[in-house]
């Protein structure tokens, strides 16, 4: 079975997507499922999380999947992979990342929308892990695109405010252009309530709206599981570490497991027994 390339989107920033893909990696990795995790955000903040920081040299980097053309030995293609102190490996955007999108709009530059997608199958990215994570920048860009091409799966991290559900229509339409002209086979994982104040009636009343578009009777594209705000994930990023490396026993922490558990069983995953505890 090949990997599960999934699309950490949202248009908006803010929203979670480089917390979801650092904390959502670590509870799959820590049940036993193998997870390459792709930054495309030409902020680097996993990158900063992970430690490498915004220089690690653009060989090392994903520019060298997206313009290959730029680089040397295709043999060396291996050292864009990087473990992580959370039990995934990454293959990192850098600041040189915003060179690498700026060619991709050049005249000439075949497939450019499919650069990614090629450069994982150079890789054997499909044998060698069981998901992909690709921490998505804001907005639509050529990189934005390159993941949705590259993806099987779109998981959308909102915030349960009026201005965030009112972009998911956005998003939703853009992902359904995609479907129709880029990538037929694209589809929800997931949209999932990120920093959540459950307590806040607004809240409730912003989840309720999102049941009614988007759950079971809707598609059942809303997650069950939400993550919720806390002060401790802040923690964890200082730490350089995954809330559930930090503090296993926390809320937020059963929350990721619990979402890793629902994700996985959308995605045909298998995970170890304790992922749910």
């Amino acid at each position: 079975m090949s990997a599960v390339v999934v699309a950490v989107l949202n248009r908006k920033g803010g929203a979670g997507k480089t917390s979801l893909t650092k904390d959502l990696g670590f509870a799959l990795a820590d049940a036993g499922v193998r997870v390459l995790q792709v930054g495309l955000d030409p902020q680097s903040s996993l990158e900063v999380l992970a430690g490498l920081g915004f220089d690690t040299p653009p060989d090392r980097t994903v520019s060298r999947l997206l313009v290959p053309e730029e680089f040397g030995d295709p043999g060396q293609l291996e050292r864009v992979v990087h473990e992580t102190r959370w039990g995934t490996w990454l293959i990192p955007a850098s600041k040189a990342l915003a060179s690498a999108e700026r060619a991709l709009g050049e005249p000439g530059r075949g497939g450019p929308s499919q650069r990614l997608k090629r450069g994982l199958q150079r890789l054997a990215a499909g044998e060698r892990f069981d998901v992909v994570l690709i921490d998505c920048p804001p907005g639509m860009t050529p990189l934005t695109m390159n993941a949705l091409v590259a993806a099987d799966r779109v998981l959308v991290p909102t915030q349960l405010d009026f201005l965030s559900v009112a972009g998911l229509a956005v998003l939703t339409e853009t992902v359904e252009e995609v479907r129709e002209y880029e990538n037929p086979q694209l589809g929800y994982l997931g949209i999932v309530g990120c920093q959540v104040e459950g307590r806040t009636r607004h809240a409730r009343e912003i989840h309720a709206q999102l049941e009614q578009l988007f759950g079971r009777t809707a598609g059942g594209a809303l997650c069950r599981a939400t993550i919720r705000h806390s002060t401790r994930v802040r923690d964890a990023h200082a730490a350089g570490l995954a809330v559930g490396q930090l503090d296993p026993g926390h809320p937020v922490s059963a929350d990721y497991r619990a979402l890793a558990a629902e994700l996985a069983d959308r995605a045909g995953l298998e995970l170890g027994a304790e992922v749910a505890r």
